[in-house]
């Protein structure tokens, strides 16, 4: 996703209308369908995994919707949309030729409500970190398990000693351990690159709204700890408050 040049507009939403669709939001930013790799998996002979990626359906369901904000005719996609006609809002839009804005973020002025794009929801740097942190936990887990069977096999060994298997363990720490933290950072800057597009585009609309730190900006962890009695379950996942 380029980097948008919006404007924050304010005032009253009319004439809403609101409709579920479905869209691709995931491989319309990453840039290109799945065919290349259905066609890699073909040639090695992974028929079945071929046809299952050919057909992988990523499409998701979000609210489209139309208004009209200070006079102005607005449209764009959403996770979420909580708002009505008469809302007081902030949009942080930006213009078109044929002279449509492109609603891209809205917040409720009276209670903090933020509606975004799809899967626009956290900075750079915090997308990031999440990932790192999936990979983490990932190895991590991979890790223990690998020392639980290593213990198990060495225990079954007649000369086994805990003095002795101490440097295998030591081994483990000072080389697989440091290895497998490497794996993860590398494997979270190739994860976050192919959708670092949809941070790149949330920190455009978090300075649009004035919000400092937008690369470290997390609406998801944000919301949690603004979370009020009667917010429903979409709240926090796919809209929240700010």
């Amino acid at each position: 996703m380029p980097e948008m040049n919006v404007q924050k507009l304010s005032g009253e939403i009319r004439g809403l209308t609101r409709s579920r669709r479905r869209h691709d939001f995931v491989l319309s930013q990453i840039g290109g369908g799945l065919g290349p790799a259905a066609v890699s998996a073909s040639l090695v002979g992974m028929a079945g995994a071929a046809i299952s990626i050919a057909t992988l359906d990523t499409a998701e369901t979000a609210d489209y919707v139309e208004f009209t904000l200070d006079g102005k005719p607005l449209r764009g996609w959403f996770w979420r949309f909580p708002f009505n006609d008469g809302d007081n809002l902030e949009v942080v839009a930006e213009a078109s030729e044929s002279g449509v804005w492109s609603a891209l973020g809205a917040r409720r002025e009276s209670d903090g409500l933020v509606a975004v794009y799809p899967h626009c929801f956290e900075g750079r740097w915090s997308h990031y970190f999440s990932t790192f942190r999936v990979w983490a936990a990932i190895m991590g887990f991979t890790f223990i398990v690998v020392l639980i069977f290593d213990l198990i096999l060495a225990t079954k060994q007649e000369n086994f000693s805990w003095s002795g298997h101490a440097w295998v363990y030591a081994g483990y720490f000072g080389f697989m351990l440091p290895g497998m933290l490497g794996v993860s950072i590398f494997f979270a800057w190739l994860a976050g690159r192919k959708t670092e597009g949809f941070a790149r585009f949330s920190e455009s609309v978090f300075r649009g709204f004035g919000w400092a730190s937008p690369s470290k900006l997390n609406l998801r962890a944000a919301s949690n700890k603004r979370r009020k009695p009667g917010d429903c379950r979409d709240y926090g996942l796919r809209y929240f408050r700010y």
